[in-house]
């Protein structure tokens, strides 16, 4: 099963492909400011590192969210236009399950958290080990409220560290494990698995309901309505 996966919801971009649980090709993009202009050409190149076209995908996954409105709705609104078009499954993947997911093999907590700005974060609290399993839901709360919900250590993962490791280690002390930059990534081909797990074990959203996650909406997961 081939399936594309891109996530524009942090600075760093990610498209990736893959073809059932193997990996084909991976672009990042660093460049937050033009995921509008990029993202169509980091698609393309991806596609034609894989030796596929468009046609020869089987689904497409793409990150909602929660993370920058715009790059989310950058992201979303590409990916809908496209499978539309194509009639190709679309499956919507929770951004911070996909940073979660780079450090899916750590045996306890992990909570992916990003900057959520106006002294609040983007968080999660997933367990690892054998399998990813969710904790939490993904929530916009401060870093303290976040914390409370943590009441064992944890590895913690994402950009909002660079703004609040010091609560972090405030809290657990300095021996708490903060994962290494590199895994703050939502990586494209980490959104293609997650995606190619939910559509086998769920199916695929609908391309009108599908919307980005913006979590201060109170919105998660597959929308009741569209907009």
């Amino acid at each position: 099963m081939k399936i594309l996966g891109i996530d524009t919801s942090t600075p760093i971009g990610s498209v990736g492909l893959i073809d059932g649980d193997k990996f084909i090709a991976e672009h990042t993009l660093n460049i937050v400011q033009a995921h509008s202009s990029r993202l169509m050409p980091a698609i393309d190149q991806t596609l034609k590192w894989g030796g596929l076209t468009v046609h020869e995908l089987d689904a497409c996954a793409v990150g909602i969210g929660p993370g920058s409105f715009t790059g989310v709705r950058i992201g979303v609104c590409t990916i809908k236009s496209l499978c539309y078009a194509l009639q190709k499954p679309i499956i919507g993947v929770s951004t911070l399950e996909a940073i979660a997911y780079n450090l899916r093999y750590t045996n306890g907590l992990i909570c992916p958290i990003l900057d959520a700005r106006r002294e609040e974060v983007y968080g999660a609290i997933f367990h690892g080990g054998k399998r990813l399993e969710r904790q939490s839901e993904d929530l916009c709360v401060t870093i303290e409220q976040l914390l409370d919900r943590t009441d064992t250590p944890a590895v913690f993962v994402g950009d909002g560290l660079g703004k609040y490791a010091d609560a972090v280690q405030k809290r657990w002390g300095e021996d708490v494990i903060l994962a290494d930059p590199i895994f703050n990534v939502p990586r494209g081909t980490n959104i293609a698995r997650l995606g190619r797990e939910r559509l086998l074990s769920e199916g695929p959203d609908d391309y009108f309901a599908l919307t980005p996650n913006y979590v201060r909406t109170g919105v998660y997961g597959k929308p009741k309505s569209s907009t």
